[in-house]
């Protein structure tokens, strides 16, 4: 297909002050929703215009197409890409299997073990299966659209984000919800969770971004800057910043230590932040849709 090269910038960050040096991965031929890096520093990228992207270290990417709507998401799971998307398919790389399928799009992606679990917007959290001799399922209760979903490190549990304005926390096994940690009143669209270190960034429709005890949902610290709506989240490798990308364009980079705001500047000339995620040694950070 023929891709009008939009970019994916990669933003250069000094150990002190605003990202001053960025350059560019061009291809893909419309927004770019979704990013994840691999262990060895691959980047993988999901877009609006259907594709899912693979770069190399030459900035020419490698073509994964057979979605037929746009891709929200994308996530390395165990060697291989799985990538959600607007045709409500869960789909795994290369070769574009179809994992599962939702009644509603698909925006969020995670995996523990053998199990992908996907954030759909028909109200519900698909549980798939790598191996053929598990069952897939699907855990309800929320409201509206999922959003976001994570596991727990030994993947017993999963914490998930709404356009209901909750998060929640599931028992995998058992597929049943555990509790409600937050009700936050306006639609949740990011989550993020450091379970190391015992708390959740999230990012709502109101432009709130908040981080919260993952047990207790108390809040620890308040980012909002007022700028709509919250569009995507990302923490580095070694925990200690968050990277927070909004609507109108800006990117807030923030200290986990000492839950301060390091950095917050203009990443595009115009439209919104729709992804980020750091380099593998958090010295960049990738960011899509611009």
């Amino acid at each position: 297909m023929v891709r009008p090269l939009l970019a994916l910038a990669i933003l250069a960050l000094p150990h002190s002050g605003a990202a001053e040096e960025f350059f560019t991965l061009k291809g893909h031929g419309g927004p770019i929703m979704g990013i994840a890096v691999s262990p060895n520093n691959q980047i993988a990228t999901a877009s609006f215009d259907n594709a899912v992207g693979l770069w190399s270290d030459t900035g020419v990417p490698e073509w994964h197409d057979g979605h037929e709507a746009a891709v929200n998401t994308v996530h390395f799971a165990h060697g291989s890409m799985v990538s959600g998307a607007d045709d409500f398919t869960v789909r795994q790389w290369p070769g574009g299997t179809v994992l599962g399928r939702h009644q509603g799009k698909v925006m969020g992606i995670d995996h523990s073990q053998n199990l992908i679990a996907s954030a759909s917007w028909d109200g519900s959290i698909g549980l798939w299966p790598l191996t053929a001799d598990t069952p897939a399922r699907f855990l309800t209760g929320h409201d509206a659209g999922v959003n976001a979903v994570a596991f727990s490190g030994d993947g017993a549990r999963l914490y998930s984000a709404s356009s209901d304005g909750t998060l929640r926390l599931w028992d995998v096994k058992a597929g049943t919800e555990i509790r409600q940690i937050l009700g936050h009143g306006f639609g949740i669209n990011e989550m993020v969770l450091n379970e190391t270190d015992g708390w959740i960034a999230y990012g709502a429709v109101d432009g709130v971004t908040r981080i919260i005890d993952a047990d207790t949902g108390a809040q620890i610290a308040d980012f909002s800057l007022q700028r709509r709506p919250i569009l995507s989240l990302a923490l580095s490798p070694d925990r200690s910043q968050l990277a927070v990308g909004d609507g109108e364009g800006y990117i807030m980079v923030i200290d986990t230590g000492a839950w301060r705001i390091t950095r917050d500047f203009r990443a595009t000339r115009r439209g919104p932040v729709w992804a980020l995620a750091f380099s593998r040694d958090g010295t960049n950070i990738h960011a899509g849709g611009l």
